[in-house]
């Protein structure tokens, strides 16, 4: 009869699992799905300097799990431009990098590229001293957002940067 009990019985973790919830379960999907790249990166009780941000985010950027989720990609993405852009005013070549970023994410995610993103590009080529580009981008925006206010500001800020040099 011990035979019978095992061989048709469920098994003690098969029975525990039928009348548990999963309750915790739902809890670890939501952390996962949660953004974690917004959040500042600390060790210990010191935060990490921007130049280690933008290690931290190089790292992420193109490894199969990021490129995967488009969203997370997208994300890193724009991150790691704004931060290129904040050390740009230090070092000349982070304008550069950031461009480059921005061409690459057009390249990558045509359709997800937001208005936002479009005056981003359109400052980081023109701090860049690539006034021909920031000018065919500025004219591509207006084609894709006709009669925004926006970009002629950032026209103002491009015709004043190419006025500079």
């Amino acid at each position: 009869m011990g035979f019978f009990r095992k061989r048709f019985g469920k098994s003690k973790t098969k029975q525990v699992r039928s009348e548990s919830e999963l309750s915790f379960q739902k809890g670890l999907d939501l952390r996962k799905e949660a953004p974690e790249l917004g959040r500042p990166v600390v060790k210990g009780r010191l935060a990490v300097s921007l130049k280690g941000q933008i290690t931290l985010l190089e790292e992420k950027l193109n490894t199969p799990d990021t490129r995967s989720e488009p969203p997370r990609h997208i994300e890193v993405i724009r991150k790691l431009a704004d931060y290129y852009l904040k050390l740009g005013e230090e070092d000349f070549n982070y304008y550069l990098k950031a461009e480059n970023l921005y061409k690459q994410f057009n390249v990558l995610y045509p359709l997800h590229m937001e208005k936002i993103d479009w005056l981003v590009w359109i400052e980081a080529s023109a701090k860049a001293k690539l006034i021909r580009e920031a000018r065919r981008l500025l004219e591509e925006a207006r084609m894709l957002f006709p009669g925004d206010k926006q970009f002629d500001d950032i026209e103002t800020r491009v015709l004043h940067i190419s006025g500079t040099s």
